[in-house]
């Protein structure tokens, strides 16, 4: 994410939690960005996947939106890769319904 100099002195200045945020939000932008590019999408395709306005998603891609984890299986099930990932992570398998991200689930512990 490009950012201008203002904005990092200004960074310099926030608690190290408030910049870790930032980082995290900044890093979801370039990766989405990144996956557009990749897939040769664009903004406005996007957003007709997900059902969302085109400025949503160039909103998103400023890096200055709080994402929900919803919002990231929607973003990572129609871009067909995932846009974080985690020591578990799978790549998301397309679902017969549109909204819907199937979990795998591990099997219930026994009572003592």
């Amino acid at each position: 994410m490009k950012t201008n100099a203002l904005f990092r002195e200004c960074l310099q200045n926030v608690s190290a939690e408030t910049k870790a945020e930032f980082e995290l939000s900044f890093a979801i932008a370039d990766r989405i960005a990144e996956l557009l590019q990749e897939k040769g999408m664009t903004q406005k395709q996007l957003a007709e996947a997900l059902g969302k306005r085109e400025s949503e998603v160039s909103k998103w891609l400023t890096g200055r939106h709080n994402f929900t984890t919803n919002t990231l299986v929607h973003i990572s099930m129609a871009l067909g890769e995932p846009v974080i990932t985690t020591t578990t992570t799978q790549k998301p398998k397309p679902s017969p319904h549109k909204s819907t991200y199937h979990l795998s689930r591990r099997p219930k512990r026994a009572m003592a």
